[in-house]
């Protein structure tokens, strides 16, 4: 329970602001960087619904070619 209590404790501490520890051009860095990544997220919000569509369109194949090779394979045996 105390090693519990005091991983808690470190998680804690270590979660703090970390904009303290930067001086005013690590802040400008900072700040530009997360601009790029906000811009390459929204440039690649197009693909990831193409991919989305393409995931969704692959299962549905997946799902109906295996209940037509099943029936095909039943309606085999059966002659």
């Amino acid at each position: 329970m105390k090693h519990i209590l005091i991983l808690i404790l470190v998680l804690l501490l270590n979660s703090g602001p970390v904009h303290a520890l930067f001086g005013n051009e690590d802040r400008q860095r900072w700040i530009e960087t997360e601009k790029k990544l906000n811009q390459q997220r929204e440039s690649t919000g197009g693909w990831q619904i193409i991919a989305g569509l393409f995931a969704i369109g692959g299962i549905t194949l997946l799902v109906v070619g295996t209940a037509l090779g099943s029936r095909t394979r039943k309606d085999g045996t059966r002659k």
